[in-house]
């Protein structure tokens, strides 16, 4: 039965990427978290991503990390990630912390997923079902999806299969009806990917929208089964766009909203002296260097020109397989005649230019003409679209080898191999013979790839592929994926190069102890390149992980005592004398001149000038327990500071919401050491009032005389009116999503209802 083939199929990819990763889910001896941002950006996240979903909370506000921050302000944190639910159902491992092996399995779990996505598509696209798998596992398994070590972009990535899918079938749909079905779901694909965090997959993925589209709307009219008007075609392509496109800004509107309004804030750091505003145009010359000329060897050998192929991110080579990549060749020369075939094809040309950066010259015209490009800025992540398409192709050039039709003549195609074979072999024996060549292992692992893949393409235009002969094929491509695949380390050779999670872990001690002090306060680490671990451990910090800060903020953020930075913690190696705490690996040492979290003054100074206001803030030119600089006078005059001390009680402090008592002898301004954002809204004895903007960054409450309970709840419009976007997009995705379903009469099971999807009526026939 079809059904049962299909559920073959997907076992066979489930075991494929099972067996890819062996050495991280087998041995637990390797893992995928591997790199400093690794640690630092998506591992933090997640620890305090899924400690406040199991809290109960909405992870909204950050209140460990830079003082505190909008969550949700950067896209990387996957603060709405759905799929991520599945997360919090699995216990914390005995540190008390989000497993570092889930971590690994989070990553394997997603290509998985994208593996059968991307079997979906070429399935639809009318490829047998054995060339769809190789295309899922060359997809999945290969080019930027394999070796992106960042869990948000590989969730974005491995969306693009279904987004393409469900854009073709609405494309070729022939009622206008079907067509926005299909478009809705398209969308909502594209909506998934914003909502996982990699913004600049989004962004390549919105590009293939786009341009399918019109290149489908350009080419496709004549070769339509019924005859329509060039004007009723363009139309229709153009209403499968706007669907899609309002549908994806829609279900990511929770994610991008907030992201909007926080970039408006907030400074982008990308290299260079200084950072720049995250909202502002990136100048050209700060742009992400491009990939280089030869990079393009990479397609055969990996780790040509000593894997030097880029100037800043030498994993970003679109590398599918040696054998792929020569069914990919036959794909374009025996499938030209298949529109999407061309379309790949030049999708991969044109994405590989474009990878070049400045050398390829419509890289800067692009820039300067196409609104949002620049956000984009590494052009190296273009290759991600080179090695999707590459992948596709491949499965149409196996389709075609194995089929052993009779018109199809291979002689040229032998004529090249033959000579490719005989330089193979004179590269692999001539440094054997003479001594002064040599020549890098893994290009000797490429060459005898390419001896193989000769042999290969010479024995199946002879002989038919049965089931045997398919097992091992699947097998030789595995392994030269598996073979050049570097994102798995060995936990013991990566602790002897310097491993940063084992450092992270180190902290555990120290930070335990931190958090057993009584009180509100936050801790400064004392190290180059100070990890996060405020989100790992959730202790108060300073600092964090991200690629962005709030421009506000960043003047205050050495400014330890009025920030309330009440421990510093040091390497064991520091002279410093009389610590808290000690261990074999830091010091704790208390900071007597820290802030307390909340404080009243009942003096102000009002500077209107943000220059002189951030020049007082960082010359300390004033004592800030006593008086607070604001850029406009405050509506109400303080009155005179009483003789005894006037102390803030904390009834409360969560991540959204604190609460807290005073008594004052006169009116005062009450200043809470936390940074000040919109979206926070404050109630002093259950009536609204207003949050002023403090000392640079922090939050001021006016304060009558009298005894005062106040509260703070984090309610970002931002978040709620993205939030209700969403829910009625995805309402109307599952609606639309449900009417699909009945209307094609296959609401059985999710197995049939995936099987119509992957041999539904192939497009481009």
């Amino acid at each position: 039965m079809p059904s049962r083939s299909t559920a073959k199929y997907l076992a066979l990819l489930a075991l494929a990427v099972f067996l890819f990763y062996w050495k991280s889910l087998l041995t637990r001896q390797f893992t995928l978290l591997v790199w400093p941002e690794d640690v630092n950006l998506t591992y933090g996240w997640l620890n305090f991503w899924v400690t406040s979903i199991r809290h109960g909370q909405v992870p909204l506000w950050d209140p460990y990390a830079f003082s505190g921050r909008p969550f949700a302000g950067e896209m990387l944190p996957s603060a709405f990630y759905p799929l991520h639910l599945v997360l919090a159902l699995v216990p914390f491992n005995r540190d008390g912390l989000f497993s570092p092996q889930l971590y690994s399995e989070l990553l394997i779990g997603a290509r998985l997923l994208g593996a059968f996505f991307a079997f979906a598509l070429l399935r639809d696209l009318g490829v047998t079902r054995f060339a769809a798998f190789v295309g899922a596992c060359c997809f999945s398994l290969g080019g930027l999806v394999v070796r992106m070590p960042w869990p948000p972009y590989v969730e974005s990535a491995i969306w693009l299969p279904a987004i393409l899918l469900f854009l073709l079938r609405a494309l070729r749909a022939e009622r206008p009806r079907a067509a926005v079905l299909e478009a809705t779901l398209s969308g909502a694909c594209l909506g998934m990917s914003i909502l996982a965090g990699g913004l600049h997959m989004s962004i390549l993925q919105a590009i293939v929208v786009v341009t399918a589209g019109v290149y489908y709307a350009a080419v496709s009219r004549r070769t339509l089964p019924t005859p329509v008007s060039t004007q009723s075609h363009w139309l229709r392509v153009t209403l499968v766009l706007a669907v899609a496109s309002v549908v994806a800004a829609g279900a990511g509107a929770v994610q991008l909203l907030p992201s909007m309004e926080y970039s408006r804030l907030s400074l982008r750091y990308i290299g260079g002296d200084s950072p720049v505003p995250a909202s502002q145009k990136i100048p050209y010359d700060r742009l992400s260097n491009g990939t280089w000329p030869q990079s393009i060897v990479a397609v055969l050998f990996p780790n040509g020109f000593d894997g030097k192929t880029g100037a800043t991110e030498n994993w970003a080579i679109p590398y599918v397989g040696v054998f792929p990549f020569l069914l990919a060749v036959i794909g374009v020369w025996k499938c030209w005649s298949n529109l999407w075939v061309r379309y790949l094809a030049g999708l991969a040309v044109l994405a590989f230019l474009y990878s070049l950066g400045g050398l390829f010259p419509i890289h800067g015209v692009l820039y300067a003409l196409v609104p949002g490009l620049w956000m984009a800025r590494e052009s190296v992540r273009f290759l991600y679209l080179a090695s999707f398409a590459l992948a596709v192709l491949a499965a149409f050039g196996l389709d075609t080898l194995v089929t052993l039709r009779s018109d199809v003549d291979w002689t040229p195609a032998l004529r090249i191999l033959k000579w490719v074979a005989i330089a193979c072999c004179a590269a692999l024996v001539v440094p054997g013979i003479f001594t002064q060549f040599s020549i890098n292992p893994f290009n000797s692992l490429s060459l005898l790839l390419i001896l193989g893949s000769c042999a290969w393409f010479v024995f199946l235009t002879r002989k038919p592929a049965g089931g045997f002969v398919r097992l091992l094929l699947a097998v030789f491509i595995l392994f030269d994926l598996d073979a050049f695949q570097w994102t798995e380390a060995n936990k013991s050779q990566l602790s002897k190069s310097g491993d940063p999670l084992q450092q992270m872990l180190s902290l555990r001690g120290a930070m335990r102890f931190v958090e057993s002090r009584p009180g509100l306060y936050r801790a400064r680490l004392y190290v180059d390149g100070e990890p996060n671990y405020a989100d790992v451990y959730q202790v108060s910090s300073t600092w964090g992980g991200g690629g962005t800060v709030l421009a506000d903020y960043l003047p205050l953020v050495d400014h330890d005592d009025l920030l309330g930075v009440r421990y510093h913690i040091k390497p064991v190696s520091a002279a410093d004398p009389s610590p808290l705490y000690a261990d074999g690996h830091w010091k704790v040492y208390e900071n007597p001149a820290a802030y307390p979290r909340a404080w009243v003054v009942h003096e102000t100074r009002v500077e209107p000038s943000r220059e002189a206001l951030l020049r007082i803030v960082r010359d300390s030119a004033i004592d800030f327990r006593r008086r607070a600089v604001l850029r406009s006078p405050l509506p109400l005059p303080l009155g005179p500071a009483p003789k005894v001390a006037e102390p803030v009680r904390f009834r409360s402090y969560e991540a959204n919401r604190m609460s807290m008592e005073v008594t004052l002898q006169s009116t005062g301004l009450l200043v809470l050491g936390d940074v000040d954002y919109p979206g926070w809204r404050a109630t002093v004895n259950g009536k609204p009032a207003a949050i002023h903007q403090v000392d640079g960054a922090l939050r001021g409450i006016v304060l009558g005389a009298g005894g005062d309970r106040i509260t703070l709840d984090y309610a970002p419009v931002t978040v709620y009116a993205g939030g209700a976007m969403s829910l009625l997009t995805y309402l109307w995705v599952l609606s639309a999503a449900a009417l699909r379903w009945r209307q094609t009469a296959i609401a059985q099971s999710p197995l049939a209802a995936f099987q119509e999807m992957a041999v539904g009526k192939p497009a481009g026939a």
